[in-house]
Order: C-alpha cells, then sequence, then structure tokens
C-alpha cells in the first residue's frame, strides 16, 4: 500500500485513508496558532500571519476533528480551505513555488475524500449486506 495512493478494499483501510489528514490538520492548526500567537506577542506580523489568524487555526482544528470522524463534508472542506490557502500565498507571493509539502498535503486531503466516502459505503453495505457496493 504507496502512502501517496493507498489500497482502500474496507472499512479499516478506509478509515486508515482518512488519519494521515487528521495529521495534517492538526499540524497546520498548530503551526498557524504558534505563528498568530507569536506575532500577538511581538506585536507584528510573522510570516504574513497576524493574530486573526488564531480564527483560521480554529478551523483547521474543527476540521482534523470532524475528519477523525470520517466526515465526507469536513474532508472537502479542509482541502478546499488548504488549495483556498495556497493559492492566496501564490497571488500575493507570485514568486513562491509550489513545494513538496504542499503537494504531499494536497494528495493527503485527496485520500482522505477517498477514504471518508469509502468508509461510508462499507458501513452503508454493512448495515445492508444485500446492497451492491458500487
Amino acid at each position: 500500500m504507496a502512502w501517496y495512493w493507498p489500497t482502500i478494499e474496507d472499512e479499516s483501510s478506509a478509515q486508515h485513508a482518512t488519519k494521515a489528514a487528521v495529521g495534517v490538520s492538526g499540524f497546520i492548526a498548530a503551526v498557524t496558532a504558534l505563528i498568530a500567537v507569536l506575532s500577538i506577542f511581538y506585536h507584528k506580523p510573522i510570516g504574513g500571519l497576524d493574530g486573526w489568524a488564531l480564527a483560521d487555526a480554529a478551523i483547521f482544528a474543527l476540521i482534523a476533528w470532524r475528519i477523525s470522524k470520517a466526515s465526507r463534508i469536513w474532508v472537502i472542506v479542509g482541502l478546499l480551505m488548504y488549495l483556498a490557502e495556497v493559492g492566496y500565498k501564490l497571488a500575493t507571493n507570485p514568486s513562491g513555488a509550489l513545494g513538496v509539502l504542499t503537494i504531499i498535503f494536497i494528495l493527503t486531503y485527496i485520500n482522505a475524500i477517498r477514504g471518508a466516502f469509502a468508509y461510508h459505503r462499507y458501513r452503508k453495505a454493512e448495515s445492508n449486506p444485500l446492497a451492491p457496493l458500487a
């Protein structure tokens, strides 16, 4: 099972595919919160973030919590929020290139979407064994 495109064949592997996105969302929330608190402490933006970035950190913490519950909507919200932030960074700093970490995070969210949808499909099939999986 490749880390960049895991095989999803049952409920357990579907849940496993969402776990990395929980970690990514938590990481984004923690780093953003740390930088926001430091910018409040030093009374100046750090890395382009100010105290208002605490709201962003709270949203990513909420996303992490909901993805841990295999929420299909919140995993999509997580990907869209992350893509919006990457787009904003590219728009405000055109010389900034997309890094390897950015690509890894996007793949992680895509795999979490696959996992969340598969998880609910397998749960539904478990509760109704005569229903087709497709």
